[in-house]
């Protein structure tokens, strides 16, 4: 019989976890939500901060584009107004040759102008530029019949008839144009015509878009044109997309004014921004101009900033892991002699002085492992402060840039870019600040300000012998001088043209306004311009009154004394107040 010999089984009792195990759990489960606290907050305030930098760029090209496109057609409205106050218009037979000229003339220096023309008072066009039109009526012309009574500024329209004497636009869109209108009246105020121009709607679009390309280059926004109806006027491929029915705009553009991500009918998301055109012209045109730049794209600095985030934090994250790792495999049991040090490092964030000599090898052990861990969180700390002050010079250059582009267009809104004088529209904001502080202070001291209309002599014969180039030196030599002449707190301005206007504020009485005229002119007169030798100014000059209702009939006066210069032979200074003439 065989024997069996059996054994108790031998039973293992699992106990708890090492203080390794533990340590390393807690130590690293504490390192990393720090890190993703601070790491997340962070990143939330970095990405909102470039959100909102992205949508202010939107929204300045947005804005930029509304300014700069309401500067430009009131200046084109003024310009038109003041071809109908013209003395060959105002006095000389509206068929006659020279009309033709200054308008051919006219629209050679102004490319925007597809036509220019001039028709009697019963719509019979009677001069324009090529030749086009002449001869026809265009009494049922909208812009014709406005403009018989006032300056007139039209929507953008098709024009069929003149389309078809007109180049095919290169992207076989239709030809649309701006009308520009004004009356022609006699100095009795009888109507003796209309001057009337079509400018490109190209010129409008080129305007928009180019402002979006200047100010943001590469960053994607593009811009829409709509009317007061909340119908797109450009791009023409979304205006006939509307006009099928698609659903082109969101709802809550078409609705009102709106800024933020909206979905369009493509199916894309945008972050949107708009800002209306308030052009300040005769005719308040209602637009409304649309600053859109691709969601995604708007997003890609936020997505790439959140990527370097994830990537620092998990890179952190892994020193900290083993940072922890390494401490909890060098403590032993001891570890509360050593809980002091780690509370002053917790509240002073510096690390301190440890005991030289442990008297055991396990708080040894403890010590260097707790000095690598103290090390270890603040160098994360410094690294974490670091990013964020990189993200804050970030914002702080994109906000620097910001300002240069506008400090750019507004040196774009207000100077004459041939000469670099101020021009008209920042000549006429001078001149009713100037009004408005007479109107205030000048009763009490005495002081009135003045102004000064200064036209070249024979300036035609400029052009025509030594062409437009010598003609735009002299312009720019003129410009210099006058600069030279007039005292800092004066303002030279190009008034149009030939024409140069200068304010002149703080005034004594007319005899020192007569001085700062004939100073300019006596320099004129002894310069000698390259190519073209010498020439001669004529100005007008007059001073405000207290019955001026706006700086209208300042302005009229002066251009009136320049008129008597110029009848009264040239190179001469004329003197015109409210009233009598000198």
């Amino acid at each position: 019989m065989d024997r069996v010999n059996s054994s108790p089984a031998v039973v293992v009792k699992k106990g708890p976890p090492s203080l390794r195990s533990q340590l390393s759990l807690v130590l690293g489960g504490l390192a990393l939500a720090i890190l993703a606290a601070v790491g997340g907050y962070l990143g939330s305030v970095a990405t909102d901060e470039l959100f909102a930098a992205q949508q202010s760029a939107v929204r300045a090209t947005a804005q930029s584009a509304a300014e700069l496109l309401a500067t430009q057609l009131r200046d084109r409205e003024r310009e038109i107004e003041l071809l109908s106050l013209a003395p060959y218009l105002v006095d000389g037979q509206l068929d006659a040759a020279v009309v033709r000229e200054a308008l051919d003339r006219r629209q050679a220096l102004h490319d925007e102008f597809a036509w220019m023309g001039v028709a009697a008072p019963d719509g019979t066009v009677l001069q324009a530029t090529g030749g086009m039109l002449t001869g026809r009526s265009v009494a049922q012309r909208d812009w014709f019949i406005a403009g018989r009574e006032r300056v007139y500024v039209g929507d953008v329209h098709e024009a069929k008839l003149l389309a078809t004497m007109l180049p095919a636009q290169p992207n076989g869109e239709p030809t649309r144009f701006i009308d520009f209108a004004a009356p022609i009246r006699d100095a009795d105020g009888r109507l003796r015509g209309v001057v009337g121009a079509h400018a490109h709607w190209r010129w409008i679009t080129g305007i928009v878009d180019g402002t979006a390309r200047r100010l943001q280059p590469g960053s994607g926004i593009d811009a829409l044109i709509l009317d007061r109806q909340g119908r797109i006027l450009y791009p023409e491929a979304l205006k006939v997309a509307q006009a099928a029915g698609e659903p082109v705009l969101p709802k809550a553009l078409a609705n009102g004014r709106f800024e933020g991500a909206l979905r369009f009918g493509d199916g894309k998301d945008y972050l949107t921004s708009e800002a209306p055109l308030q052009a300040r012209t005769n005719a308040e045109l209602g637009w409304r101009i649309i600053a859109r730049q691709p969601l995604d794209q708007a997003m890609r600095p936020v997505q790439d900033l959140r990527r370097e985030l994830v990537l620092l934090g998990l890179m952190v994250a892994a020193a900290l892991t083993l940072s922890a790792l390494l401490l909890a495999r060098r403590v032993s049991r001891p570890v509360e002699q050593l809980a002091g040090i780690a509370q002053r490092v917790e509240a002073e964030r510096r690390i301190p002085e440890f005991p030289a000599k442990p008297a055991a090898r396990e708080l040894a052990q403890l010590s260097d492992a707790m000095q690598s861990m103290a090390r270890s969180l603040l160098d994360t700390e410094q690294q974490l402060q670091k990013t964020n002050a990189t993200l804050e010079a970030q914002v702080q250059q994109r906000t620097a840039e910001l300002q240069a582009a506008n400090a750019a267009l507004e040196h774009l809104a207000t100077r004459d870019p041939l000469t670099g004088l101020h021009n008209r529209r920042s000549l006429d904001a001078r001149l009713a600040e100037a009004q408005a502080l007479d109107r205030r202070y000048g009763a009490s001291n005495g002081r009135v300000h003045g102004l000064l209309l200064v036209d070249i002599d024979h300036f035609k014969r400029v052009n025509d012998t030594y062409g437009h180039p010598a003609g735009d030196a002299v312009l720019r030599l003129v410009a210099q001088m006058l600069q030279n002449a007039v005292r800092v707190t004066d303002v030279a301005a190009r008034f149009g043209g030939e024409e140069f206007a200068v304010l002149l504020p703080e005034l004594a009485g007319p005899l020192e306004a007569v001085m700062a005229a004939e100073k300019i002119r006596s320099a004129v007169e002894a310069a000698n311009f390259p190519e073209v030798g010498k020439l001669t100014i004529s100005v007008g000059v007059s001073l405000a009154s207290p019955d001026d209702a706006d700086v209208r009939p300042l302005i009229d006066r002066a251009d009136a004394a320049l008129y008597e210069a110029k009848r009264g032979g040239r190179n001469a200074v004329v003197l015109k107040t409210a009233e009598a003439t000198v």
